[in-house]
């Protein structure tokens, strides 16, 4: 009778084990679905792997089997682990480390464009292994964060970016003519500070390197394309002819000028879709979230600033309406993120 209690008892805390390891994993994920902070995926994988590590643990002490055996099964876990740990240590805990160092220095967040290597996008998801981001044929490249860390990473700022195009023209044409012509170009495709640099004397042509400001980084694909089609337009209207003198010199073609003749008016370029909505639909959705992320953060510091200045509030009633105020926009805001992320993790 004592042994059938005894074999009752065990089973039992295994079964407690079991039942405390499932409700530490859905504790951590109310926990960070309630906090202002649920955005750092990095730090909760990490907290997940460790209570399941330690779920494992307690588990293989829990079983009703001999102690000899449960030291040799510890042991096997642990040589597992070792092994593990050792063949993958360059890989997986070289990518688990570059994300935890990526997420704590915040050089880019989600939303900003990236070019890391040969890949270049807009940043979509950071994760404690990879960062995933969409690039300009709207499809989504995952990048290992270790290669993230080991290579120079292009940030495009938020506030303002340079946009620029070259074009090579013929040495009997008058550079201050180009350009002025190239600096309209610009200010037509809505850039700012327009200037313009001789990049190369060639053999046959000069090349132009017309550059401006772009203020924000919204319309960047659809100003570079624009900015190269207003360059032909004026450079045509001004009678400046883009193609290289070795073309001319090689080919017959008299007193032939390769201008196109002017069309009839089309709509703007500028008035039509962005193409930026289609191309990156879910690093709009990604930057979205981390602009509310952003904005639930001021007002959780403005709801702590007025916590500890309540004491020292001349008017103590308006000071909690104020809070009370703040924190019904608190939780309003973390229902908005939420239901974001829910769709973000739905498009794919």
């Amino acid at each position: 009778m004592s042994d059938l209690i005894k074999n009752i008892m065990s089973v039992t805390n295994t079964a407690i084990v079991v039942f405390i390891v499932i409700a530490a994993i859905y504790l951590t994920k109310w926990i960070y679905n309630k906090r202002s902070n649920n955005s750092n995926t990095i730090i909760r994988q990490i907290i997940y792997t460790v209570i399941v590590l330690l779920g494992a643990l307690a588990l293989t002490i829990s079983l009703p089997i001999e102690p000899g055996i449960k030291g040799q099964i510890i042991s096997l876990i642990g040589v597992v682990l070792s092994a593990a740990f050792a063949l993958s240590s360059t890989t997986i805990l070289g990518n688990a480390f570059a994300g935890i160092m990526n997420n704590a220095m915040k050089n880019f967040k989600l939303g900003d464009f990236i070019s890391v290597d040969t890949n270049f996008g807009r940043v979509t998801k950071k994760g404690l292994f990879r960062t995933e981001i969409q690039t300009e044929d709207r499809n989504l490249t995952s990048i290992p964060n270790l290669t993230i860390a080991s290579h120079p990473v292009k940030i495009i700022r938020e506030t303002g970016t340079i946009i620029s195009t070259v074009v090579s023209l013929g040495y009997d044409l008058n550079s201050q003519k180009v350009e002025k012509a190239l600096i309209k170009a610009a200010t037509e495709s809505g850039l700012t500070d327009a200037f313009v640099f001789v990049t190369n004397l060639g053999d046959f042509s000069v090349s132009y390197k017309i550059s401006g400001l772009l203020d924000g980084t919204d319309k960047y694909f659809s100003t570079k394309s624009l900015l190269n089609i207003k360059v032909m337009e004026l450079l045509h209207k001004e009678k400046i002819e883009i193609v290289s003198p070795s073309f001319m010199n090689q080919r017959q073609v008299n007193d032939t000028t390769f201008i196109p003749t002017s069309l009839a008016k089309v709509d703007d370029v500028q008035n039509t879709a962005s193409p930026e909505s289609i191309v990156f639909d879910k690093a709009n959705k990604a930057d979205k979230i981390d602009d509310k992320l952003e904005e639930l953060e001021k007002i959780e510091k403005q709801i702590h600033d007025l916590k500890n200045n309540l004491k020292d509030s001349p008017d103590k009633e308006t000071t909690k309406k104020e809070i009370e105020g703040l924190e019904a926009l608190r939780e309003k805001l973390k229902k908005i993120i939420a239901a974001r992320k829910d769709r973000l993790e739905e498009h794919k």
